[in-house]
């Protein structure tokens, strides 16, 4: 089983990580739950058949497995974040210590994950995110046990039965919730209760023992394949748990199932030492790797390398081997010197301190004495950049069916003489300097439109990779309404951030995605659709200005210069690399000049030289690594008005 645990785990670490290709490494948490289910009830069971199970028994188990490695991860995200989070994410913080503490972090975050989902967590607050599965599993146990004795001692006849008939239950609730309510489907108990109740149904016989070794080995190849097939094939589009969670619970009941009765291959391979070692840990492995993946993102303003990511990951193995040697196992056995009261006070008292703790750092709003004044005023300013931009004219994730479905933003009069913006975020961040350059009478037409799908190119065969884009459809009829008469000049802008993203853009037939492309085929399939957008455009008489790729950096640069504003002082400054390609800059200028087009270049206003600009007098001009704030945007007014006119 501990081989398994390992398997399980590491999935969750290298997509957490993100290294190699675990796209759909977060299944391991799913193999988790059908693990538990497994392990617990069999317990269960064993205890009442010899007659010598209790309720207060099961939860002083639960208290000496959970409570010690857990608080002491606890307590060591609290120095962390008094550390590291300047105040606003240390009051974030807050919240899911409580939460965590109290095993509701699952309510808690998805609530916060609102309408996105898990996948949306990215702020390194939620130092505490993994806990969300904790919480599942202790409010299962909340109740399972006491259900598990009334009908043993009720209806022992009909125990596997009703156990079926919740799972059945559950898996139809969470079906249902997964196309509905897609976010309460992955964080609440009660769809995730069939996970649980699956390895619970194996422990309690509902089917009988693998006797012959060849239908073992059968079990354990699909059971190591349907796992595989989860981790590998699966990513963050994928509608998740739902049907699709079958593939990863399936694939690890058959493997526990192959391995209770003889031997086979799989449960050799399962064997391995330094699996069974890494599974021994996997519960402080789960535990450690996540706030130290977090919060050395949160220092570096940024993500890691990979070389930096295997370096946390390895002192997450070296930390969890610790707290298993010197927090777990002291608690645990029969023999430990740890008695029941002793293991529940613990517990209480631990409970109280970090709700205490959690309380004050609310109360207080993240404790902002910790710096100076100067600090302190660098770090607000820094804050309110995250937030300083206009989103009024977003059309995100946007089902377009026809042209009245796109939400354009208008300024000035219906009249015959337009300037249309089309583009993505990036043409968007444009909007208030537009919004002063025509009501200062600089643009020398009658209105402005703008027409802005974020996340999308101007293409009518691109579409991006994640779930709920309609980027093709939307660059079809925003084409269509460039056409018009009434625009007399169209600025197009795009983001380029698939230039480093293999497989984040694909070839889109009729709105489906039928193959995604590498960054080499993006470009040669791009490029060629713009210059011949441009060409359609300027054989109707219209001018066409086709802006150049912004800065982007490897950091959040508001985050930055709040580390910058903290640590500066100590030597430990930070700067962010601009990782734009000049290739792809060239390629963009020379097929837009070429088609007829003008070029507006951002980096005139943000660049001298080489070195560009990202902040001023200690705060960031952006709101993350690559748009610019609102109040900066007006670094852009000369050189916009300049070519605009």
């Amino acid at each position: 089983m501990d081989g398994l645990r390992a398997v399980a785990v590491l999935a969750v670490l290298f997509f957490h990580g993100h290294v190699f290709r675990f796209t759909g490494g977060y299944v391991g948490v799913d193999a988790f739950f059908v693990i538990s289910g497994y392990l617990i009830t069999g317990l269960i069971v064993r205890d009442m058949d010899e007659g010598r199970f209790s309720l207060i028994l099961f939860y002083e188990r639960r208290a000496r497995r959970i409570f010690p490695a857990l608080f002491g991860l606890l307590g060591f995200c609290v120095l962390a974040g008094l550390v590291l989070l300047v105040p606003e994410d240390l009051v974030q913080f807050s919240k899911s210590l409580i939460a965590s503490t109290l095993f509701v972090s699952n309510i808690y975050f998805w609530r916060s994950a609102q309408p996105l989902g898990y996948f949306s967590h990215t702020s390194a607050t939620e130092a505490l995110l993994h806990t969300w599965s904790l919480s599942v599993e202790e409010q299962f146990y909340l109740v399972f046990p006491a259900l598990m004795l009334l009908l043993y001692r009720v209806m022992k006849r009909w125990m596997k039965l009703c156990l079926l008939f919740l799972a059945a239950a559950s898996f139809g609730l969470n079906v249902w919730a997964t196309q509905h309510r897609p976010v309460a489907a992955f964080y609440f108990s009660i769809p995730r209760a069939w996970e649980l109740l699956l390895g619970a149904l194996l422990a309690v016989g509902v089917v009988p023992p693998l006797r012959r070794r060849m239908l073992r080995e059968i079990a354990g190849v699909l059971g190591i394949g349907m796992i595989a097939v989860a981790i590998f094939a699966f990513s963050e589009a994928t509608l998740f748990p739902g049907v699709s969670a079958l593939l990863p619970c399936m694939g690890t009941w058959l493997l526990i199932y192959a391995g209770e009765n003889g031997t086979s291959m799989s449960k050799s391979l399962l064997s391995w030492r330094p699996l069974v070692f890494i599974g021994v840990i996997s519960y402080s492995l789960y535990l450690w790797h996540w706030p130290l993946l977090v919060f050395a993102r949160y220092f570096a303003a940024g993500d890691l390398t990979t070389s930096e990511t295997i370096e946390i990951l390895i002192c997450s193995l070296i930390l969890a081997f610790l707290s298993f040697e010197f927090v777990e196992r002291p608690f645990r056995g029969t023999q430990s010197a740890i008695t029941r009261r002793q293991a529940f006070v613990f517990g209480l008292t631990a409970s109280l301190l970090a709700v205490a703790i959690g309380l004050t750092m609310r109360v207080s709003k993240g404790l902002p004495k910790r710096y100076s004044e100067r600090t302190r005023n660098l770090i607000v300013e820094n804050e309110s950049r995250r937030n300083d931009y206009d989103v009024s004219c977003s059309n995100w994730k946007t089902q377009v069916r026809r042209e009245s479905d796109i939400k354009f933003c208008r300024l000035g009069s219906d009249s015959s003489r337009k300037i249309m913006f089309w583009g993505d975020s990036h043409v968007e961040q444009m909007l208030p300097t537009v919004k002063k350059l025509y009501r200062d009478g600089n643009l020398h037409h009658d209105g402005v439109l703008f027409a802005i799908a974020n996340g999308c190119l101007p293409a009518q065969d691109l579409n991006s990779t994640g779930s709920g884009y309609h980027c093709d459809a939307f660059s079809k009829f925003a084409l269509a309404r460039a056409e018009k008469v009434d625009i007399a000049a169209v600025f197009i802008g795009f983001d380029t951030w698939w230039g480093t993203h293999d497989d984040s853009i694909c070839l889109s037939v009729d709105g489906l995605c039928t193959e995604t492309l590498t960054t080499e085929e993006t470009e040669r399939r791009f490029l060629p659709e713009l210059a011949a957008t441009i060409r359609l455009l300027r054989g109707l008489r219209k001018r066409v200005v086709v802006c150049l790729p912004f800065p982007m950096y490897d950091k959040s640069i508001p985050e930055l210069e709040m580390r910058n504003a903290v640590f500066g002082r100590l030597g430990l400054s930070g700067r962010a690399t601009d990782f734009t390609s000049p290739a792809l800059r060239e390629a963009i200028r020379s097929a837009a000049v070429d088609a007829g087009a003008d070029v507006f270049d951002p980096r005139l206003s943000l660049c001298k030289g080489g070195n560009c600009m990202t902040e001023m007098n200690g705060v960031s001009i952006y709101i993350d690594s690559h748009h610019l704030a609102a109040s900066a945007s007006d670094l852009l007014k000369a050189n916009l008005r300049n070519i605009l006119q």
